[in-house]
């Protein structure tokens, strides 16, 4: 997971049930026809937010983009040719190997000069891999690509020219096209819902509703990123990210589809009870580890947030026939937010239907 705004943008959005598809030697593209999608911005600044702007290649600053890989053998090749696709002339690509058994760093290598590949001898998950590259990276602003994914146009342009009209932004991130094993568009990442409230105010109180910056959308100052500490090495990193960006830096959110995710039975997100145990986790570790968000937000919005993460975790397991378990998570969430009767009324129906 992210991400608010600045301004206008006229931006392409592939349509739902659209196929990314290859054309030549295994590169993926849109083959769809796109429609048009507004990103908000002061009426001051919006025209400086055209299409034609965002487009164009930026010059100002030197990219990095970091490619963290496991295993990526049947896609890295297809995610490489999408990055140096879109990727200005200039742009430093790194491809960490982390631990790989394949052929991952021989596909790599086959880009000669023209891709960085660092190697981890064993596997230390994508939150250290994509902050090894970070720490290697000689450009001013970071990327992230995930190996078994594609670069859609616009991807880099468009996030480029928003840091370079606007100084005082630190992170800028966009939507993405969930696609299946095949290449077919099932629809957004971010969905329509959070996409306006995004463009509207992108804070940690958004990101406490489940709002995510998805590395692979993401560009963000290299300084700040480091400052920021980068990725968790636990999972549900992406997430964790999310939650620190927003109550340090200044983000802003484009909402155009800049990148095709790959959805598979293997994915963590595709588990959805354990994703879900893990997002409470991570809130919790950030709860814990960042007293000052209560300021910024409030103590009680912060119970509210869990509580509501509680709350998902009880409907998983009671879904998986854990009675008990989500009867731990109803009461959990009840004792944080003991005023919401429809918690209460559903801790007492798994109870009594336990008997």
């Amino acid at each position: 997971m992210g991400k608010e705004q600045g301004r206008q943008a006229s931006a392409s959005t592939p349509q739902a049930g659209r196929a990314f598809a290859a054309p030549g030697r295994g590169g993926w593209r849109d083959t769809g026809r796109r429609a048009r999608s507004v990103s908000r911005a002061p009426p001051d600044r919006a025209r400086r937010f055209a299409v034609r702007d965002a487009t164009r290649e930026a010059a100002a600053v030197q990219l990095s983009v970091v490619i963290a890989a496991y295993d990526a053998e049947p896609y890295l090749a297809a995610a490489l040719e999408s990055v140096l696709r879109e990727a200005p002339a200039d742009a430093e690509i790194i491809v960490v190997d982390d631990g790989s058994r394949d052929a991952t760093g021989d596909i790599a290598r086959r880009h000669g000069e023209r891709v960085k590949l660092l190697h981890n001898d064993v596997p230390t998950g994508p939150g250290r891999a994509r902050n090894a590259g970070a720490r290697v990276a000689s450009g001013d602003v970071l990327a992230f690509h995930d190996a078994d994914d594609l670069v859609l146009p616009g991807r880099f342009a468009l996030l480029q020219a928003v840091l370079e009209a606007r100084p005082e932004i630190d992170l800028v991130f966009a939507n993405g096209a969930r696609c299946d094993a095949g290449g077919r568009r099932l629809g957004p990442v971010i969905g329509a819902r959070q996409a306006r409230r995004l463009l509207r105010r992108c804070d940690l109180e958004e990101m406490l509703r489940g709002g995510v910056v998805y590395p692979q959308g993401m560009s963000i100052r290299r300084a700040r990123f480091l400052a920021l500490g980068g990725f968790v090495a636990e999972r549900g990193e992406d997430w964790d990210f999310a939650l620190r960006a927003a109550l340090r830096l200044r983000m802003a959110y484009v909402d155009r589809e800049v990148f095709a995710y790959r959805q598979n039975p293997a994915s963590v997100t595709s588990r959805r009870r354990e994703f879900g145990e893990t997002l409470v986790r991570v809130l919790e570790r950030f709860v814990a580890a960042h007293p000052e968000a209560a300021a910024v937000v409030g103590a009680a919005r912060l119970d509210a947030a869990r509580a509501s993460q509680l709350a998902r975790v009880a409907r998983l397991r009671l879904a998986d026939g854990d009675r008990a378990g989500a009867t731990a998570a109803w009461d959990a969430a009840v004792a944080l937010v003991p005023m919401r009767l429809r918690y209460r009324w559903r801790c007492a129906l798994a109870r009594y239907a336990g008997r």
